[in-house]
């Protein structure tokens, strides 16, 4: 069966109807600028970040360079980078990344409503498939997922489960389930590339549901094509977590999960909230940060209630003919799959609560990995749409056997079949409008959308999110340092503040003479000339990934300082050193896989292009995206530059050794950076200076202050140390179209004076040349 084809239009109905209905989940996006929550602007600096890699060439970045106060973070080596990329998609395009956060939280609850619409319309029509979209998308901790957290990783994950049993499902109804495999696999990669964690979470839950179905249908082949599926899907998805498992050991995350989950298990007194309308919780790291409404609950009830009424008067086996039967009855089929859901639903919430505790503790190598218990929510979410969606099965007349027949119903079945027998279709409209609208209503009105004004200025630069992180005590857009390397004994919260105790060190004699030979978004290229041996620096956290060569043969690295930082020893003579970051064996070994993977599901869909041309098309698309992410991979695309060389000495403190100039993205300024390398430690802490400067020489625009944005003082810096230092200069309003100069220097606040320059100028400053 084409299951992906059998879509008549006359049956799209009810998809428009689930579309329609999940809009007004989207009303809190319409206010300007974006949201109050808890994680919402980093994952706008992710956007923004993985955008900007783009625009350098570089398609999937393992490092985001200015992360961490410019001494880089490798967050796309441990993290799922899918939800990033309709975001990245839309700000490369010029909106706002901020906007461009909104929109993509927007396409999850669409997607998200529409595959779960889909799946439960393929099992009981388009009436149950409506509701159980309207129940997904408006339940509470989806909500709060989105709006309250802004974990939008966590909430585009909500996409991918009714995918994922939808395609199983069908790998169990056809002969020959070659579509359904390859969409199951995609979905399945689709998520690990969306979410680690909530892959974590659904990957027992659909052993389960497999485990069902192959019993139910007495079809251990079929069986074996899921698992099937999954395996394409871990060989696609290889470059992620293969990395993830073999270098994680070199980050926070090899500290372990900690025993935190504790203070957040729900008491069984505060697990259900009784107001009538939702209240999200307003402080984070409370218990019961995300309890169920009464609502939720009452549903819950009142479809297991309906299924124990209907076993009680019918008993066929449970699991018998899970598939014989869709919308049209309350065959078997609603009956078990009732019961999964319900079982899901119910035992999600279990985990939530401080009674699960005793599960908790003997598998807490696993389960403390998910941080925080309400993440079962998402497990909750699914099941619950499901169940509901076997409520018009539920509530329909059952066929009793004649023996039952004589008995009289009573209480609200027999209520339900009475108004049923008199206008039928009448009543189901009516309850089912009912149901969705409290539904819909109870979570809706009271979503805590405070305004956060986010400037394209501020999601494109680097200063707010450093400046964030420096007043949160944290680095790197994150809250638990789990991407900070293990390598940099310096405290978070001291990062970006001054060093304590610096002293000033001995300069580096004779003076080396350095050049910037090229740049690109992850990769320095230097021609040094030394007379004696020396201890070469980036700024930034060190990482085996982060590989050297010295005029082309392999040079070890090795972190070095209280920040870790990536050294490499240069011997004395003429040399080109470049550094690089990556590629490490396992995004090699992973890349391998992937393209393994993506050969196979290609020749299955090749293969059975007769029979569907989607999974033909798709398989196009796979290669394609596959074979560019090699290619970029080797370099091909990758943006490369030099900047304008300066060559001047400031002090004895540091070379100036390049400059560039650029306009500034979402904000009438222009961007400079400067490139300094340490001529030794620095005690003091100095100032930097960019003037900007008109045809007749004056200042017209300046900016003044410690280099890196404020966060990188010069009693950070290390002898041997290359630094990036941004600097954004207004424009003063009405600055005519020409060519101004540029100069910088540094100087000393108190006593206030110049460092001096060498090669001298009149004015103690260095000539950065024009800029139009």
């Amino acid at each position: 069966m084409q299951w992906f084809k059998r879509l008549p239009f006359r049956r799209l109905t009810g998809g428009v109807a689930a579309l329609l209905l999940t809009l007004p989940a989207l009303w809190p996006l319409l206010r300007p600028g974006f949201f109050v929550s808890d994680d919402g602007h980093f994952h706008i600096y992710r956007i923004a970040a993985l955008a900007d890699a783009w625009s350098n060439g570089v398609l999937y970045p393992r490092l985001f360079p200015e992360f961490g106060f410019g001494y880089g973070q490798a967050v796309l080596n441990f993290y799922a980078p899918l939800s990033y990329v309709p975001g990245a998609l839309l700000a490369t395009l010029g909106l706002n990344p901020a906007t461009a956060a909104e929109l993509t939280i927007a396409l999850g609850f669409v997607l998200a409503a529409l595959a779960m619409y889909g799946f439960v319309r393929s099992l009981w029509g388009p009436a149950g498939g409506a509701l159980a979209a309207v129940a997904y998308t408006y339940f509470p901790y989806h909500l709060a997922d989105a709006y309250v957290r802004g974990a939008i990783p966590e909430h585009f994950a909500f996409v991918f489960p009714p995918l994922i049993l939808w395609a199983t499902t069908s790998i169990f109804q056809e002969e020959r389930p070659r579509s359904p495999l390859l969409w199951a696999a995609l979905a399945w990669a689709g998520l690990i590339y969306t979410h680690n964690l909530t892959a974590l979470l659904v990957a027992p839950v659909w052993a389960g549901y497999l485990l069902l179905l192959a019993v139910s249908t007495r079809r251990p082949r079929s069986a074996g094509a899921a698992a099937g599926a999954l395996g394409l899907a871990l060989g696609l998805s290889a470059p992620l977590w293969l990395p993830f498992l073999a270098e994680s050991r070199w980050v926070g995350i090899a500290l372990g999960p900690s025993d935190g989950y504790a203070r957040h298990l729900a008491p069984l007194d505060l697990l259900i909230q009784w107001q009538p309308l939702y209240h999200y919780r307003v402080q984070h790291g409370g218990v019961a940060d995300h309890p169920l409404s009464w609502l939720t609950a009452v549903m819950v009830a009142l479809v297991a209630g309906l299924f124990v009424w209907r076993l009680a008067r019918r008993s066929p086996p449970l699991l018998a003919g899970l598939l014989a039967s869709r919308a049209a009855g309350e065959g078997p089929g609603v009956r078990s799959l009732s019961a999964f859901a319900l079982a899901l639903t119910i035992l999600a919430i279990f985990m939530t609560t401080n009674a699960a505790l005793p599960v908790w503790i003997p598998l807490a190598p696993i389960l403390a990995n998910l941080q925080y218990p309400w993440r079962f929510l998402t497990l909750a979410a699914v099941g619950f749409a499901i169940s509901l969606g076997a409520l018009p099965g539920l509530l329909k007349p059952a066929a009793v056997s004649a023996s039952r027949a004589t008995r009289t119903s009573s209480g609200v079945p027999r209520l339900i079949e009475a108004w049923r027998g008199r206008s039928p279709r009448l009543v189901e409209a009516v309850l089912l409008a009912a149901l969705m609208s409290g539904l819909l209503l109870q979570p809706l009105l009271t979503i805590p959308a405070q305004p956060l004004p986010f400037s394209a200025a501020d999601a494109w630069a680097p200063d707010r999110m450093w400046r964030e992180d420096a007043d949160a005590g944290q680095v790197g857009a994150t809250w638990t340092g789990e991407f900070m390397p293990l390598t940099v004994p310096e405290q978070r919260w001291a990062l970006g503040r001054p060093a304590e105790r610096a002293a000033d060190g001995p300069a580096i004699t004779p003076r080396p003479q350095v050049r910037l030979a090229r740049l690109g978004y992850d990769q320095v290229e230097l021609e040094i000339q030394t007379t004696a041996p020396l201890n070469v620096r980036l700024h930034q956290f060190h990482l085996p990934a982060w590989q050297a060569t010295l005029d082309g043969q392999p040079l070890a690295t090795r972190p070095t300082g209280e920040l870790g930082l990536v050294t490499a020893d240069l011997p004395a003579g003429n040399s080109h050193l470049a550094f690089r970051f990556g590629p490490t064996a396992a995004w090699l070994i992973g890349g391998a896989l992937a393209v393994i993977a993506a050969l196979a599901w290609a020749g299955l869909a090749w293969r059975g292009r007769s029979q569907a041309r989607g999974p033909a098309w798709a398989a196009a698309g796979l290669l394609l995206v596959v074979a560019l992410l090699g290619l970029n991979r080797l370099g091909i695309g990758q943006r490369t530059w030099t900047p304008r060389p300066a060559g001047a000495a400031v002090g004895d403190v540091a070379l100036l050794v390049g400059s560039d100039a650029a306009p500034a993205r979402g904000a009438d300024a222009l961007d400079v950076t400067l490139y300094w390398f340490a001529l030794r430690d620095v005690g003091a802490n100095y100032k930097v200076f960019v003037h900007l400067l008109g045809p007749d020489g004056a200042v017209i625009a300046q900016h003044d202050g410690d280099p890196a944005g404020g966060f990188t003082p010069t009693s950070r810096w290390r002898s041997g140390e290359l630094i990036t230092d941004w600097h954004r200069v207004p424009l003063p309003a009405g600055l005519s179209l020409g060519e101004y100069g540029l100069k910088a220097g540094m100087y000393q606040p108190e006593p206030l004076r110049n460092l001096p320059v060498d090669p001298p100028t009149g004015d103690g400053r260095v000539d950065l040349g024009t800029v139009r």
